[in-house]
């Protein structure tokens, strides 16, 4: 059954969102807020006062204003990311959601490739510029599971990269707050352009059916944080 799309809300109830989740686990978020614009305005009053004339005294603190407020946005957003993971952290499915939130040069398909809520087990299947990445969630079953599915990805489509990323905080593991960089980090022996990636994408769609399915009840995406939050808009 198809999820209805919820209508689109307001830049500025995002914003108000996003500080209202960030801000109870982030007691430094609303000093740096406040104490981010003060610095930057005084700072641009006083290059205006400086360079004189009562122009150039407005324009700079103009100009402070509207860098105080792009600051506070960066500020609120890195800071509402990094709760956000924290907050996911360990949940099966996690990081898929950090890693659709990266905005180009991937894609990665909400479905996972291989589930066993038994194990709590999950593998999630990206394509991108370094080939084939599988995310493995759930330790050594999760990673057993994920080695399975680069098998059949390389007999699929042969000669292309696959790289297994273990999500995680165990040794030899990724934590969700550090799986953006994991990924734009991947490794290959060649770049994929787009038609090389549509191309790949359509071979593994040939593997649909090999993902077994999820149980009624069990939803192992059900925590997943507000993307359109997260990117301030």
């Amino acid at each position: 059954m198809a999820r209805e799309e919820q209508p689109k809300q307001p830049w500025y109830k995002l914003i108000w969102q996003a500080y209202k989740t960030t801000q109870p686990y982030d007691k430094l978020l609303l000093p740096l807020m406040i104490g981010i614009p003060v610095v930057l305005i005084a700072l641009g009053t006083l290059i205006g006062l400086a360079i004189g004339g009562t122009l150039v005294l407005v324009y700079a603190i103009i100009t402070a204003v509207l860098v105080a407020v792009l600051a506070d946005l960066f500020v609120l957003t890195r800071r509402f990311e990094t709760v956000a993971f924290r907050r996911i952290e360990g949940q099966v499915g996690a990081s898929i959601y950090v890693a659709q939130s990266i905005r180009s040069g991937w894609q990665f398909a909400e479905e996972p490739v291989a589930f066993d809520p038994r194990r709590s087990h999950v593998v999630f299947r990206g394509i991108g510029r370094r080939g084939v990445v599988l995310l493995s969630e759930g330790g050594a079953a999760g990673y057993k599971a994920a080695q399975q599915q680069a098998k059949r990805v390389e007999k699929l489509v042969s000669g292309v990269d696959v790289t297994i990323i273990r999500v995680g905080s165990g040794e030899g593991e990724v934590p969700v707050a550090k799986l953006t960089k994991a990924i734009k980090g991947v490794k290959s022996s060649r770049k994929y352009n787009s038609t090389e990636r549509q191309a790949i994408d359509s071979r593994l769609k040939a593997m649909g059916g090999m993902r077994p399915p999820v149980p009624k009840g069990v939803d192992p995406l059900s925590a997943r944080p507000d993307r359109k939050a997260m990117r301030g808009r």
